[in-house]
């Protein structure tokens, strides 16, 4: 998520606010309308052939690539600002999350009870509206972590409050701690361990992801495709030797009939030119 990563330079000028439900859908809005002459330069229908949907900042909302977006399922070729303005906010879709590439499914129990801590957290503590200079601050702060996050001497600002990585992960992951408990109390527990994992790697940076990966190419002498390749090939093998119960499989498979039947349906009715059903999609209002 940083600069040299999976991220557009259109976007970050486009300042689009979290502070209410209304301002993020204007802000959207605003995006997937706006054209913008880098994009105009490419054409959109060239010689019969679509290029692009059109020469706007955005041409669609997913398009945005930030690091949470509220979501709210569509219907059939409704826009998701239109979809979030008349039904609200049906799920938070987290997308700054790395793979962990040392488990199997890409994801642990314990990392998932900690996202989901830590979501709840957000959600109960208060948030004042974050302005223009706010914003820029967590853009700032979210390029210096990308880029530098395992230096324990790494420095952000918190409202023009210079402060170290380390002083406000531990602010934070402290502040986590009696949610983590009144989870534990509550369920199945494993909270409150999953948040000492985290609280680990604030004091030691060699316990991070980034730096276990670096750790393993160095011991191996390997290149980062090479232990890619290599960790790919472990848990391919891994998988190879899982069986599927009998009901799980004859499920999928069912739901595998369903769907492929489903697309036959609908491939065979009658179809909009893409010109006329591209013009109907974008005329929502």
């Amino acid at each position: 998520m940083s600069d040299i990563g999976y991220k557009n330079v259109h976007q970050a000028q486009l300042g689009i606010s979290y502070n209410s439900l209304q301002e993020y859908v204007d802000g959207l809005t605003t995006a997937i309308e706006t054209p913008t002459d880098d994009y105009a330069k490419f054409g959109v229908e060239v010689d019969g052939q679509y290029r692009q949907l059109n020469a706007n900042v955005l041409q669609i909302e997913n398009e945005y690539y930030s690091f949470i977006r509220p979501k709210q399922v569509t219907q059939s070729g409704e826009k998701p600002t239109l979809a979030l303005q008349r039904r609200g906010v049906r799920y938070v879709e987290v997308r700054a999350l790395d793979v962990s590439v040392h488990d199997p499914l890409g994801v642990g129990v314990a990392e998932l009870k900690f996202i989901e801590a830590m979501l709840l957290y957000c959600l109960l503590s208060p948030s004042d509206p974050i302005d223009e200079n706010g914003r820029q601050e967590v853009e700032r702060n979210q390029t210096a972590v990308a880029t530098a996050g395992r230096d324990p001497a790494l420095m952000l600002t918190d409202n023009g409050r210079e402060v170290s990585l380390r002083e406000w992960g531990r602010e934070l992951l402290a502040g986590m701690q009696p949610l983590c408990s009144w989870l534990d109390s509550s369920g199945t527990g494993g909270f409150s361990d999953a948040l000492l994992v985290q609280m680990a790697k604030i004091e030691d940076a060699s316990l991070t992801p980034s730096a276990r990966i670096l750790a393993d190419m160095r011991m191996r002498d390997e290149s980062f495709y090479q232990f890619a390749r290599r960790r790919s090939g472990e848990w391919k093998e891994y998988f190879s030797h899982q069986v599927l119960a009998t009901d799980v499989e004859a499920a999928l498979r069912a739901s595998a009939a369903q769907s492929l039947a489903r697309q036959a349906e609908l491939e065979a009715e009658p179809q909009l030119p893409f010109s006329e059903y591209l013009s109907k999609y974008f005329a929502q209002k």
